[in-house]
């Protein structure tokens, strides 16, 4: 009898917790930094390299201002390239063409205002991407299938970036955007934030469409840092949140995001 009183305590608990809901205006803490936003990471592609610079900002869904170094330069020790912003102001910047080769450190170094700013990163080696894997959902709607799964087949950390592009097929209007491009983690890290996070939006696809994936290895410092930001975005709002904190980095002093080296291994397919 008691332990049936418990569970009763217990229900009207939950009820009480989750049906208490009350809209709040809380006003944002915010102040003004000097440090450096930089994005960027180099592949095993023969590509031009993209990385970005900005300032920090203090409102919501504010774009980014461009910050442009006096001079960037990527090196592997025996190599130095050079890098080149496009368009001048966008704090956009590209290497000439390269591979970054597995088993060498690149190293990002930059000048602005007269400091010199580092970053540090090493390619894992490929890992191979197992079958792609979704499942129809309606044989009589237009948009019936749904990608479900992710490549989790993998020893070590990795990310699969898969891009849907369905221009092609009759399901493609003029108006529409037929194009989708969804990324999914396997850090190899057992987070609770991360087995209860939001359940993300079903993405629906036509026959004919072409899936491009993209397999990314990750090293030790780059999984710590995508770990960090991932909680601080996709896995913030389920039942487990963590206590806000800033995203590791890789930058020297004075600047943060990450500059990553990885191995990418790609594949396309077109579904039937």
């Amino acid at each position: 009898m008691k332990s049936i009183t418990h569970i009763l305590f217990l229900v009207i608990g939950c009820i009480w917790l989750f049906a208490c809901e009350e809209k709040s205006d809380l006003l944002l803490k915010t102040s003004e930094t000097d440090l450096i936003v930089v994005e960027g990471i180099v592949t095993n592609q023969k590509i031009s390299h993209r990385i970005k610079f900005s300032h920090t900002y203090t409102s919501q869904n504010e774009t980014p201002p461009p910050l442009t170094p006096d001079t960037v330069l990527i090196t592997d020790g025996e190599n130095v390239y050079s890098l080149t912003e496009s368009p001048l102001g966008s704090g956009t910047f590209y290497t000439p063409p390269f591979r970054a080769v597995f088993g060498r450190a690149y190293f990002l170094v930059f000048f602005y205002q007269g400091e010199q700013y580092t970053a540090v990163d090493s390619p894992p080696p490929g890992q191979p991407l197992s079958p792609l894997s979704y499942e129809q959902i309606d044989e009589n709607a237009t948009m019936s299938r749904q990608l479900i799964l992710g490549d989790t087949t993998s020893t070590s950390s990795n990310f699969v970036e898969h891009e849907v592009n369905w221009e092609n097929t009759s399901a493609c209007s003029p108006s529409d955007d037929c194009f989708s491009r969804l990324v999914y983690y396997d850090l190899k890290t057992i987070d609770v934030q991360e087995i209860y996070k939001p359940e993300k939006e079903e993405l629906l696809f036509p026959a004919g469409s072409q899936i491009v994936r993209k397999k990314y290895s990750v090293s030790e410092p780059y999984e710590v840092y995508l770990r960090s930001l991932l909680s601080e975005t996709e896995w913030r709002g389920g039942i487990f949140d963590i206590q806000r904190a800033n995203v590791t980095t890789n930058l020297s002093e004075g600047a943060i995001g990450f500059f990553a080296a990885s191995t990418v291994v790609i594949d396309t397919t077109i579904v039937e």
